[in-house]
């Protein structure tokens, strides 16, 4: 009888790079590199986004998800979208995606007053057979 496990691809930064944060300037969106779980058969995909809030923050960050086919053309609207806690500093958020072909997440403060720092992880899985 064939078990079925999942098989995890390595970690990577796709905001942010070598550990680094993205400073969000103004309510300027930041958006992360795409995310390809087309090309290597991937189902889905844990996302890790980091934030840094300033000392003494007015504003929160918003976490948004678009969508794509092609890596290319994203969704002009996001089908997803939750905001962090300023009140929980440093915050950690984690979610999960699946099912898209490919994706990529935007970062955006509420508010002109803060410069809060962010960054994400995604770490993606497909499904083994043995």
């Amino acid at each position: 009888m064939a078990t079925i496990s999942k098989n995890w691809a390595s970690q990577s930064q796709i905001i942010g790079t070598g550990d680094g944060y993205v400073t969000l300037s103004g309510t300027t969106e930041s958006f992360s590199s795409d995310v390809d779980l087309e090309t290597n058969g991937y189902e889905g995909a844990h996302i890790i986004i980091e934030i840094n809030y300033d000392a003494t923050p007015t504003d929160q960050v918003k976490i948004k998800l678009y969508g794509s086919l092609d890596g290319v053309n994203y969704d002009d609207t996001p089908i997803w979208e939750m905001q962090g806690d300023k009140g929980v500093d440093p915050q950690q958020l984690s979610f999960i995606i699946k099912d898209l072909a490919h994706f990529r997440i935007g970062a955006q403060q509420t508010g002109s007053t803060d410069s809060h720092d962010v960054r994400a992880y995604v770490q993606s899985w497909n499904y083994a057979s043995s």
